[in-house]
């Protein structure tokens, strides 16, 4: 029996209103159902799970750990009827949670015994679910990590795993928040989550996506895009992705490097202030032009080469010159077009650059100069 028929047999039982949601209470399955139902459960249904305010009230009654039923109260200030839960439990762990909207007369004792039968079926095939993610997690993390003579043994494990030609490209993204921040699989799985041929794993707080592709207009960055949105309804908005590039199956651990590296690039440096564009999300490892160099080792040292003197001179005098020079350089040294984009005279970017050049020792008429003032300006603004 698959989940809905498990949820539409429930509600036969039950008489009543019922859903199957998982430990974050995202929708699963619903019974469609002609009684009169509340507020929460339209919610639940239209937004594929409850919102934060309504998971705070009823895991307020220690749902996670219930053994047996749980009859939750109806709230009529937050417009929530009262509720039965059922926990899904198996191996010893609430997988999710079978709800049924309780009548005003209560449920019989005898149809909550049988509903609580089908709600243990849940967590069983909840379980299996579960175990087998953890199987791909562990073939996909080997495949990243082992030698180039067992790839293509687990990789053909893997297209079978995920039902993918073993001679699929693929595309490897990384997904990572600021320092501190840990992201886990189950938060991009479920409802609304990542595809069924989309391999997920947690690595150092950060998750890998191994993303088939499929030539021109592939959903790889809309897959990407949609796991980090998942990632923001769950508290976790300053999320960035690092993507390499379409490789053979076997050779994604190349794809996974690039990945790697243009994370490193990206990744918020606080929880308040991200390293990129506020707008940009999703980063391609091909995409990053010159600021690839601080996805490398190296990138501190990197950043230290690129402080000479006349950097730190510029740094150190005032914001509008730094400002101006940057738009200048940006600009491939049109006066016009500085002036336009700062909103100055023609005159005054002249006068601005010549306070440059005096207090850097720079000639902007040389171009190892400008190369030397537009590089330390490119690494430290991405820094």
């Amino acid at each position: 029996m698959d989940l809905q028929e498990l949820v539409d047999e429930a509600s036969a039982i039950l008489q009543a209103p019922v859903t199957l949601e998982d430990r974050r209470l995202r929708l699963l399955a619903f019974a469609a159902h002609d009684a009169t139902t509340d507020r929460v459960r339209v919610e639940t249904v239209l937004g594929r799970g409850a919102g934060p305010r309504t998971r705070e009230w009823f895991e307020s009654f220690d749902i996670a750990r219930a053994r047996g039923p749980v009859h939750v109260p109806a709230n009529p200030e937050r417009e929530i009827a009262a509720r039965l839960c059922l926990p899904a439990r198996a191996r010893g762990v609430v997988r999710g949670f079978l709800w049924a909207v309780e009548p005003p007369e209560g449920l019989a004792p005898e149809r909550i015994r049988a509903a609580q039968a089908l709600a243990a079926g849940a967590g069983e095939a909840l379980a299996r679910v579960t175990s087998r993610r953890r199987e791909t997690e562990r073939l996909l993390l080997d495949l990243l990590e082992t030698g180039s003579q067992e790839r293509g043994g687990i990789a053909r494990e893997l297209a079978d795993d995920l039902a993918i030609a073993g001679r699929a490209r693929v595309v490897v993204a990384v997904l990572g928040g600021a320092p501190g921040v840990q992201l886990h699989a189950e938060q991009v799985h479920g409802p609304g989550g990542v595809p069924r041929d989309v391999a997920v794993a947690e690595r150092s707080g950060d998750l890998v996506l191994l993303v088939p592709a499929e030539g021109p207009g592939s959903p790889v960055t809309d897959v990407v895009e949609s796991a980090i949105t998942g990632l923001a309804r769950l508290g976790l908005p300053e999320v960035v992705a690092g993507v390499g590039d379409e490789v053979p199956l076997h050779e994604a651990g190349v794809s996974d490097r690039r990945a790697r590296a243009a994370l490193r690039v990206v990744r918020p440096v606080t929880p308040e202030r991200p390293s990129g564009p506020a707008a940009t999300r999703v980063h391609a490892w091909d995409s990053l032009g010159v600021t690839r160099l601080l996805g490398g080792r190296g990138a501190d040292e990197l950043v230290e080469a690129v402080r000479t003197p006349a950097v730190t001179a510029l740094l150190d005098g005032p914001d509008e010159l730094v400002e101006t020079a940057w738009v200048h350089l940006e600009e491939a040294g049109s006066v016009a077009a500085t002036a336009s984009r700062l909103g100055l005279h023609r005159q005054s970017v002249y006068h601005r650059i010549h306070r440059i050049e005096a207090l850097t020792g720079l000639d902007f008429s040389r171009g190892r100069d400008r190369l030397e003032l537009h590089l330390a300006l490119v690494v430290l603004r991405t820094t």
